[in-house]
C-alpha cells in the first residue's frame, strides 16, 4: 500500500527503471497503438464524458499520459499533473512526438494545484483516487480549482468486480482500493459537490487481447442487465461543483 508521496514517486520509478509486464499494460506511451482494441475502448468512453470539448480540462495523476493522444481532442487545453518526474519525462515526449500542441504536463501534487480558485472548466483523473493517500484533501483541492458548475469526472476500479477485486487483493500497492472504492468515496465528495453519480463503465486497460475480446464482450452483455450493472470493471464518478448565484 502506498502511504505519502515520496513513497509513490519511489514506487513509480522502480516501474519505468524495471519495466514489468505491469509497465506495458498499464504505462507505457505506445500502449494505445500496440493495442487498437484498448485504444477503442478509451475514446469511446471519453467521448460519452465529454460530449463537448472542455476549454481548459486538468488531468490529475496523469502518469505517462498515454492516452493523451485521445483525450486532446476533447479539450481547447489539457493540463496534465503528477508528482513522478520521471513518468512526466515519457508524457513530455509523447506530447511532443504526437505533435499534441494543446497539451502540456507539470509536476504537481494533487493536494496543491497550480491553478487559482475556479480557473479550470473540468477535472479528470484516470485510476487515481484509490491510489491518492489523502481523498479529502484532493476532494477540496479539485473542489477548489474548479468553475461553478464545473465537473470532475474520476474512472476507478469497481471492487465488486471479482476479477478486480482480485486482481488487487494480490498486489500490495493496490490495497488502497479496499479503503477508497465506490462505497467510500462518493461520500467524500458529497461534502463538498451539489451532484455526485457513479456511472457503470467497462473500459480496461490490461490483458484485452483478441482472444480475450470474446470473454470481454460477453461480461459486457451481461453487465447489461440489472443487477449485473454492478459488476462492471470500473465505475466512473461525476461530480459537479454547485453554479454560481444568478
Amino acid at each position: 500500500m502506498l502511504y505519502d508521496i515520496p513513497e509513490i514517486q519511489r514506487h513509480y520509478r522502480r516501474i519505468l527503471e524495471d519495466k514489468p509486464k505491469e509497465y506495458y499494460e498499464r504505462f507505457d506511451p505506445t500502449m494505445l497503438e500496440r493495442r487498437p482494441l484498448v485504444a477503442a475502448l478509451v475514446d469511446r468512453v471519453f467521448a460519452r464524458v465529454f460530449p463537448k470539448k472542455v476549454p481548459l480540462l486538468l488531468d490529475v495523476g496523469c502518469g505517462t499520459g498515454f492516452y493523451y493522444p485521445l483525450l486532446a481532442k476533447y479539450a481547447d487545453r489539457l493540463v496534465g499533473v503528477d508528482v513522478c518526474v520521471p513518468m512526466l519525462d515519457l508524457a513530455k515526449e509523447l506530447i511532443r512526438s504526437k505533435g499534441l500542441k494543446n497539451v502540456e504536463v507539470r509536476e504537481s501534487s494533487a493536494f496543491d494545484l497550480p491553478f487559482g480558485e475556479a480557473s479550470v472548466d473540468g477535472v479528470l483523473s484516470f485510476d487515481f483516487l484509490h491510489h491518492a493517500p489523502g481523498v479529502p484533501q484532493a476532494a477540496a483541492e479539485i473542489h477548489r480549482v474548479l468553475k461553478p458548475g464545473g465537473r470532475y469526472t474520476a474512472f476507478e476500479p469497481n471492487i465488486l468486480n471479482p476479477s478486480i477485486a482480485w486482481y488487487h487483493l494480490r498486489r500490495r500497492n493496490e490495497w488502497g482500493l479496499y479503503a477508497r472504492n465506490r462505497f467510500t468515496v462518493p461520500r467524500i465528495f458529497r461534502k463538498r459537490f451539489a451532484e455526485v453519480r457513479l456511472l457503470p463503465d467497462n473500459t480496461i486497460i490490461s490483458y484485452l487481447s483478441p482472444r480475450t475480446l470474446p470473454i470481454y464482450n460477453a461480461l459486457t452483455a451481461l453487465t447489461r442487465i440489472p443487477p449485473f450493472h454492478l459488476l462492471t470493471f470500473r465505475y466512473i464518478l461525476s461530480a459537479t461543483k454547485a453554479a454560481a448565484p444568478r
